[in-house]
């Protein structure tokens, strides 16, 4: 009995509280949050004052905060990037998806991206750009709200409901444009629909001009793994029928394990 207790409260003990919460600090600093006070830095990671200070200054003794005296604020630099980048690089999953991308964007000019959800965020893994003049500055590791955009909506219908409720708690439903839906029953029912249909659609929820969608993309153990999805203007000439083509486009991409790879399917598509 003692043995068995020990074991199940090893983990525990293992684990360096300080560590992990400075790593969490580090994750609080966001596309849409690039700057905060001591004060904002505090109240986002529950510290108080003197240990949320404590925290930064180690950061920046360490190159990966800097402090701004004229507005009082820390953001991050560019050393955080040694901390992720080449691992998005040596994803299998970007090695998988690129292929697909580069033809998208060969052979329609329009951007293409494959995209995880980390954290309660989008991260992009990898982006191929077209020659539209709305488009987006992202790269890979950018990080994008999962409510407004498709990419994160199409990974989200296909999570289980643990997952889901899971990630539902973590985004901030905020609003990007007049078209941002900020109701999370509102969002829950838009995935049903998603998960039925097999696509998501954006429809200028991130950035006004721009339309997007995506689908999911599937581990060979059944389970959603990522989503792939195109991005366009919303006045491209001849736009349903685009859509058209897209949506079976990306339809052929997202299989299931139990169908060969690239696989285009007949498909009625649902709007």
């Amino acid at each position: 009995m003692g043995t068995k207790a020990a074991k199940s409260t090893r983990p525990e003990r293992e684990l360096v509280a300080s560590f992990a919460k400075g790593l969490l600090l580090l994750s609080r600093f966001t596309r849409h949050q690039p700057a905060m006070t001591l004060s904002e830095v505090a109240r986002i990671n529950h510290l108080n004052l003197p240990t949320a200070r404590r925290y930064l200054h180690t950061l920046k003794q360490m190159g990966f905060v800097v402090y701004d005296e004229q507005s009082k604020r820390y953001q991050l630099t560019s050393k955080v990037l040694c901390l992720g980048s080449w691992v998005l690089e040596s994803m299998d999953l970007r090695t998988r998806l690129l292929p697909y991308l580069n033809s998208i964007t060969n052979e329609m000019d329009i951007t293409a991206s494959c995209a995880i959800i980390e954290g309660g965020e989008v991260v992009t893994v990898e982006r191929t750009r077209s020659k539209d003049v709305v488009n987006l500055d992202l790269t890979a590791g950018s990080r994008l709200p999962v409510h407004a955009t498709s990419l994160g909506k199409a990974i989200a219908a296909f999570l289980s409901s643990d997952e889901l409720d899971a990630l539902i708690g973590q985004i901030n439903f905020s609003s990007y444009t007049p078209h941002t839906k900020t109701d999370p029953k509102q969002f829950r029912e838009e995935l049903a629909y998603i998960k039925r249909h097999g696509y998501a659609f954006s429809d200028q929820e991130l950035t006004l001009g721009m339309k997007s969608i995506a689908v999911p993309v599937f581990h060979k153990n059944g389970k959603v793994e990522a989503s792939l999805g195109v991005s366009y203007p919303y006045h491209r000439p001849k736009i349903n029928e685009l859509e058209q083509v897209l949506i079976e486009r990306l339809l052929g991409i997202s299989v299931k394990p139990s169908e060969a790879p690239g696989l285009i399917r007949s498909v009625k598509v649902h709007r």
